[in-house]
């Protein structure tokens, strides 16, 4: 099933409803600024969701401020303080729905985006935009498969936060499918490239940046990474015995070990006093985390995608499997083609844990992502910036 997004009250609905028509005037007299020069080598990356300077477009921005001679690239956030690192780059931090912000995005000759883009602005003819989304599978349901509308108004702004860009960063033939179903897009518009993010698991030298930063490099870890609901408490660290975990990790392993527990960047992290726990929530980048990461615990995250490429075990901990798929987003056919060993309960979780045959699981992810034709190689930033800089050239070359 879908989720559901109930309606609003009336009083909301023309409230919502006034807005829009406003939004709508504003966004029709900006069709009376094509006059407005364009920067040519000005990038406008938008992030609406997230905090902090990370994910895909941070590898993309970083690779294009370093191989793209006088480029300027603007970073926009809703949360321009924990941002420093983007400011360490050389980027441009910019508050989100500024007088400033509207004219960097209006001025950028290429518009980035990771997830949606404020709709308040129009895309202008001659700007190119790209979203390089924020996962390389779909394992629950996005767009208009993964929600049900009771209010029209909802799903008319639905579709003006989610317009077709020119250019799709896509991680697997399966999520190309998947949004190109589930958004209307046209399949012309996917990049066969892989998550930038994702290169990095491919690298021989991981690093160790994570456990050094947490004074834990002598540790192995499990990470504890479950997706964000909808429509309950978002921690989801209730019922984890996370003393346990560690202590049949060391049974089965040996060594010392330790439980981090990372939130879905939608959600506010859980308040915690457990000396077997790390809240590594306010990491910025998950990669660095996985990299580290010996087992990981996750639920429909795709990060359980991404941990894949590495061999190491997974197991999915989805006790609200039932309520999620009648309530929430519900899944798609790559979950149900999920090669992790599942859990529903912490007793199922602890005996995969001890007892499961995580060895023979390598051969199925190496099928997984066959099935679901990855598009990884570890080369996904430098064929996304290389494609940028020629696409410059060509507009360049043509007078645009």
């Amino acid at each position: 099933m879908s989720e559901q997004i109930k309606g609003w009250s009336r009083k909301e609905h023309l409230k919502q409803s006034i807005a829009l028509l406003f939004n709508q005037a504003f966004r029709c007299s900006q069709y009376l600024l094509e006059w407005l020069p364009y920067k040519k080598n000005r990038i406008c990356c938008v992030t609406l969701t997230r905090k902090g300077y990370a994910d895909n477009m941070m590898y993309v921005s970083r690779a294009l401020k370093e191989k793209w001679h006088g480029a300027e690239i603007v970073w926009v956030t809703k949360y321009p303080d924990t941002c420093d690192s983007a400011v360490k780059s050389g980027l441009k931090v910019v508050k989100y729905h500024t007088i400033k912000h509207f004219c960097m995005q209006l001025t950028s000759k290429i518009i980035i985006s990771d997830d949606y883009l404020y709709h308040g602005l129009i895309k202008r003819k001659k700007q190119t935009y790209l979203n390089v989304w924020h996962g390389g599978i779909n394992y629950k349901q996005l767009g208009k498969e993964g929600m049900y509308f009771e209010d029209d108004l909802m799903e008319k702004l639905f579709k003006l936060r989610n317009p077709s860009p020119d250019y799709m960063v896509a991680g697997s033939r399966f999520f190309a499918e998947n949004m190109k179903n589930a958004f209307d897009f046209n399949k012309t518009i996917f990049l066969e490239s892989g998550l930038p993010r994702n290169d990095v698991l491919f690298k021989k030298d991981l690093h160790g940046k994570f456990k050094k930063a947490y004074g834990i490099e002598k540790r192995k870890i499990i990470l504890y990474a479950p997706t964000f609901r909808g429509n309950k408490d978002n921690t989801l660290i209730e019922g984890i015995d996370f003393e346990k975990l560690v202590q049949t990790a060391q049974k089965r392993y040996g060594g010392e070990w330790s439980v981090v527990y990372r939130a879905h960047y939608f959600m506010q992290s859980a308040e915690m006093a457990n000396s077997s726990l790390i809240n590594a929530s306010d990491y910025e980048n998950i990669q660095e985390i996985l990299t580290d990461t010996d087992i990981l615990i996750s639920d429909y995250s795709s990060c359980m995608w991404d941990f894949s490429f590495l061999y190491r075990p997974v197991i999915v901990y989805a006790p609200d499997e039932t309520d999620y798929c009648a309530n929430e987003r519900g899944f798609t056919l790559a979950w149900k083609k999920m090669p992790y060993p599942k859990s529903r309960n912490m007793d199922e979780l602890l005996d995969i844990l001890e007892n499961h045959g995580f060895d023979a699981d390598m051969e199925k992810f190496r099928k997984h992502h066959n099935e679901m034709g990855s598009y990884d190689t570890g080369h996904a930033t430098e064929y996304i910036t290389d494609f940028l800089m020629n696409l410059n050239e060509e507009t360049k070359l043509k007078g645009v």
